[in-house]
């Protein structure tokens, strides 16, 4: 049988990490707009997305239903 609970420490690490992306997606998608440079906003485009994936992947994975 798999043990799916989480101990203390891994919720806050994984709170924390999932902080973390959430703030580099708000922090990306603020400066977006001030970048003339198309090769760089792609870039940070693709970050945005890949940290939404991310965050997705951590989702599914632990069973959250939250968008």
């Amino acid at each position: 049988m798999e043990n799916t609970q989480l101990a203390s420490h891994e919720a806050i690490e994984i709170r924390e990490f999932i902080s973390q992306e959430m703030l580099g997606i708000k922090k990306v998608s603020a400066s977006l707009n001030m970048v003339n440079d198309q090769e760089l906003k792609n870039f940070m485009q693709d970050s945005i997305a890949s940290k939404k994936t991310t965050l997705q992947n951590i989702q599914s994975t632990l069973g959250f239903n939250a968008k």
